[in-house]
């Protein structure tokens, strides 16, 4: 029997396509439909709905607690008050038991991501997909929250919990009540996937932010896993690569003194650079023309500008593309 996919508490990567927002959030869709529709690699794993986010709500009771507490915020530009109240909110999310359908569906999920790959307890990322996110008219993107590194079912359970809770984080609630959005129509969805142990990762673009050239690909990296770039804690190399031949136009190597490592039980930290290695170019030439590939088939595929995430495994060597 086909499964009912409005209903259904998880989706896996490869039954996913990008028109699923409203089922599994822009992050989730979007890595589905990469599995499912492109030879684009990419880690695989599964995604919580929409509908299991509406479902923990509704049977822990957070659907009346939370308008409760939201009740406290009478003035949304006061940030200790803002603060106060949506760190209650999280609390409360983080503290509600997880409904057994839902966990029970996780776990199994998460065993059955670890048969299809051969690892039993496999590390994984989980990563926060809005429903409301990606849309024209109100970029949430970039609000919720992403756990790396993480392994056994428990805890993947528990962090879906905290992507849960991060839909009130401060800004997102700041943001939903300038942008007159109901705070309880926002659904959060999680995706669940294969931990890349990346040796150096970054991020792409099929378009110059700055000048708005559209001819050229533009790809930054740093050691270590990728949210250093993201958040700019890093100043990442950059290498810039013309689309039509994948010739690399420039590069900018600059120093990486710091990377974010897995610790080989779970969660990461944050590691010196060998210094040998803070000014060495962080993925071969080779490895960037092969990036560019990625982003252009992508681009094509999607058929506008794109951004992606990537990273290269320390174990194969192997470039995947995160989201």
């Amino acid at each position: 029997m086909a499964k009912d996919r409005e209903k259904a508490f998880v989706l896996w990567f490869d039954e996913l396509r990008r028109k699923d927002v409203s089922l599994v959030g822009g992050k989730s869709s979007s890595l589905g439909e990469l599995t499912s529709q492109t030879d684009v690699p990419v880690p695989y794993g599964f995604a919580t709905t929409a509908a299991g986010y509406r479902h923990f709500m509704h049977e822990t009771g957070m659907d009346v607690k939370i308008p409760e507490l939201l009740k406290g915020l009478t003035d949304v530009e006061d940030a200790v008050q803002l603060r106060d109240v949506t760190a209650k909110i999280r609390k409360a999310i983080c503290d509600a038991e997880m409904p057994k359908d839902l966990a029970d569906d996780i776990r199994k999920s998460y065993e059955e991501l670890g048969k299809k790959v051969g690892e039993a307890n496999p590390f994984v990322a989980v990563r926060s997909s809005a429903t409301a996110e990606d849309l024209p008219d109100a970029s949430f993107a970039g609000q919720q929250d992403t756990y790396l590194n993480v392994q056994g079912a428990d805890m993947v359970i528990q962090k879906v919990k905290e992507c849960y809770a991060s839909t009130f984080t401060d800004r997102a609630t700041y943001y939903r009540t300038k942008q007159g959005f109901d705070h309880l129509s926002v659904a959060l969805s999680a995706a669940i996937q294969m931990m890349v142990f990346s040796k150096a990762a970054g991020v792409m673009f099929t378009v110059d932010l700055v000048t708005g050239d559209d001819s050229t690909i533009t790809i930054e990296g740093a050691w270590g896993l990728g949210e250093y770039v993201v958040q700019g804690t890093v100043t990442p190399d950059n290498f810039k690569v013309r689309k039509d031949d994948l010739t690399i136009l420039s590069k900018m190597i600059n120093t990486k003194p710091i990377e974010l490592v897995r610790k080989p039980g779970g969660d990461c930290e944050e590691k010196l650079v060998p210094p040998e290695l803070q000014k060495q170019q962080v993925i071969t030439d080779e490895q960037v023309r092969e990036l560019a590939t990625y982003a252009k088939e992508i681009e094509k595929h999607y058929g506008c500008y794109m951004d992606m995430e990537w990273g290269v495994d320390e174990r194969t060597n192997k470039i995947w593309l995160l989201q």
